[in-house]
């Protein structure tokens, strides 16, 4: 797993475990995946990939064969713009997610997620 640049909530995870919880009709959940799932995952995915490969390589230059931090500063480059864009891509989706949800179910959904993964 790739770290993220800015640690960001996952709230899709949640909804879809529980649309009910949130008050979640289903032509909101309909909204949801065609506006969010069919969008977002894929232009992220390929740069997770992209990120990932790039992490093991680096892991490898300067473990395995004891490079330093100019010989692979090109893939450190290339490492963050990645992470960048993956942020981007986040945070278009954090926000295209909360004019989908009412405010009351927006801000539900951030409060569970905040308490799912510690980050109060």
């Amino acid at each position: 797993m790739v770290s993220e640049l800015v640690t960001l909530p996952h709230p899709m995870r949640l909804i879809r475990r529980d649309p009910q919880r949130f008050g979640v009709s289903p032509e909101q959940m309909e909204r949801l995946r065609r506006e969010i799932m069919e969008v977002y995952p894929p232009q992220l995915q390929q740069r997770v990939q992209a990120a990932w490969s790039l992490e093991r390589s680096i892991r490898r230059a300067v473990l395995d064969q004891g490079q330093d931090s100019a010989a692979v500063a090109e893939q450190l480059d290339e490492l963050m713009r990645l992470k960048r864009e993956t942020a981007d891509i986040r945070i278009e989706g954090l926000n295209r997610f909360r004019t989908l949800l009412e405010p009351e179910q927006y801000r539900a959904v951030m409060t569970a997620s905040a308490e799912a993964s510690g980050a109060r």
